[in-house]
């Protein structure tokens, strides 16, 4: 897979590796010999940052990232409690969908998980925080895969540069509609039964300037 340099893009980490093609048995072996987390999505394995595709790396996430993800698993674990049986994931545990694996920033399972599980093979919300590195593949390629899931209801991804949710949607008939959420509006998530107000997520947390606006 070529990896095309363009130059007036951040300058790669200095451990970037590009997406390497292993089948799912080695990459399953070889994520316990590497430090950092990977993905693996058709064939390819890659740092979970940098999916195949994205001209742009990181060596992890943002302040603005990370304040977003602890914001909604919080407000994710508050509504369901303890009890079940719906409960809130993270990054830590692995997600398989149509033979590809991921680690979603939070997602919510409501079937039984044992204690000694490593993945997990179905999910009612999967929510994702945008990053300049994973935008496209996250609304594209991992979307398509999302969307072999059976149980999966809905999935959110939070904008990094504004108040800004968008809300896909599964219909009865299997059909998908997209929904955006700004500030001053509440966020449905109907699939855990919450409602939950944009300014909630997004108050206090200082956002990533747009580099693709020349903001910076």
């Amino acid at each position: 897979m070529a990896i095309v340099r363009y130059p007036d893009l951040p300058p790669y980490p200095e451990d970037f590796a590009p997406p390497r093609r292993v089948s799912l048995d080695e990459y399953l072996r070889l994520e316990h010999e590497l430090p950092a987390t990977y993905e693996f999505h058709d064939g390819l394995m890659y740092p979970r940052f940098y999916p195949p595709g994205s001209h742009w790396a990181m060596a992890g996430g943002t302040v603005a990232h990370d304040d977003l993800i602890v914001r909604i698993i919080t407000a994710l674990s508050v509504h369901l409690g303890t009890r079940g049986p719906c409960k809130v994931h993270t990054s830590d545990l692995k997600l398989r969908a149509a033979d590809n694996a991921y680690y979603p920033d939070a997602y919510v399972a409501c079937s039984e998980i044992h204690a000694r599980q490593t993945a997990l093979n179905d999910a009612t919300l999967i929510c994702e925080v945008r990053s300049q590195s994973t935008a496209e593949f996250d609304r594209g390629d991992k979307f398509a895969s999302y969307q072999s899931l059976a149980s999966l209801c809905e999935y959110l991804i939070l904008d990094n540069r504004r108040p800004l949710a968008t809300l896909y949607r599964k219909a009865d008939d299997g059909t998908w509609t997209l929904l955006a959420f700004s500030a001053g509006t509440t966020l449905p998530l109907t699939s855990i039964g919450l409602e939950l107000p944009v300014d909630r997520i997004y108050d206090g947390v200082t956002l990533d300037p747009d580099p693709a606006s020349g903001d910076e």
